[in-house]
């Protein structure tokens, strides 16, 4: 990174974020791209493909990943509970949103979809979500529709403030995704009884992608044409075979993510791979 380029950066990101970027010592890696430390834990970005039917990826889930001297991998959601622990939740979290925009912006194309998890704690804990991001969006020249919030649903029990979150990014221009049917069937069924009446009100939360997973075999394709009758696009995630691509192609969902067809990846050894897309022309 140009040292001007990394000034002004600083500057923008103390200014938006307050983050500084020396306390977090930034350093560009040539395997790991962009890393940072945040108290006394080193974060990086690996980054798993979303793709289409035909192969071709139109978007990258960013994962964290974390590492400690002398303990080696710790688990994001282990990580993000120790910020919660030392009350940094906040500041953790816009960090590691900054750093995969920054290994994304540098490795793929500016056309592909970013998305980003987000805590749950985060969500309830503030009132002006994606606000301050966007800024960072803004520099980069990554339009806000580029960014997808990826939501665990069933992690949030105050569904108004849940409401109140999607409405927030949704007006900035974000594509919100809700994740995490099919692995929390309790999770499933409170969506579809939201409002018996109609099952087009199952989608009251408004989400522009839901995301299935593949072990809701016997129900993926309903699941989708309900989805898709009321606007909403699907991606069927945690495709590990042969036969679970299959469902996930029978079901009509319009993009598809797992194992099978890319892990994830630093952004170094991802660039410019095909993710396996030969499996699905076949």
């Amino acid at each position: 990174m140009a040292h001007q380029q990394y000034l002004y950066l600083k500057l923008l990101l103390f200014k938006n974020l307050q983050l500084d970027l020396d306390e977090f010592a930034l350093t560009n890696t040539r395997q790991q791209g962009l890393v940072c430390s945040f108290m006394g834990i080193n974060l990086a970005s690996a980054f798993q493909p979303v793709l289409r039917g035909d192969g071709k990826v139109v978007g990258r889930e960013a994962l964290l990943r974390a590492f400690t001297p002398g303990f080696g991998e710790l688990a994001p959601d282990a990580a993000f509970e120790y910020s919660v622990g030392a009350h940094r939740l906040v500041q953790f979290d816009r960090l590691v949103r900054t750093i995969h925009l920054l290994n994304h912006a540098r490795s793929f194309s500016e056309h592909e979809l970013l998305f980003l998890n987000v805590h749950p704690h985060l969500l309830t804990s503030i009132s002006d979500h994606g606000r301050t991001f966007e800024q960072i969006l803004h520099y980069y020249s990554v339009p806000t529709s580029q960014v997808v919030i990826e939501i665990k649903e069933s992690a949030i029990k105050d569904e108004a403030r849940l409401k109140e979150a999607i409405y927030n990014y949704r007006s900035l221009g974000y594509k919100v995704a809700l994740c995490g049917f099919g692995a929390d069937y309790p999770s499933l069924g409170r969506v579809i009884n939201l409002q018996p009446d109609s099952v087009s009100c199952m989608l009251k939360l408004r989400p522009d992608i839901v995301k299935l997973d593949v072990r809701l075999a016997d129900m993926a394709y309903g699941l989708t044409n309900i989805f898709h009758s009321a606007g909403t696009q699907v991606i069927i995630t945690g495709i590990e075979t042969p036969e679970q691509l299959g469902i996930a192609r029978n079901s009509g969902a319009d993009l598809l993510q797992g194992y099978y067809l890319g892990h994830p990846e630093f952004s170094a050894d991802a660039r410019g791979q095909l993710c396996r897309g030969e499996r699905l022309a076949a």
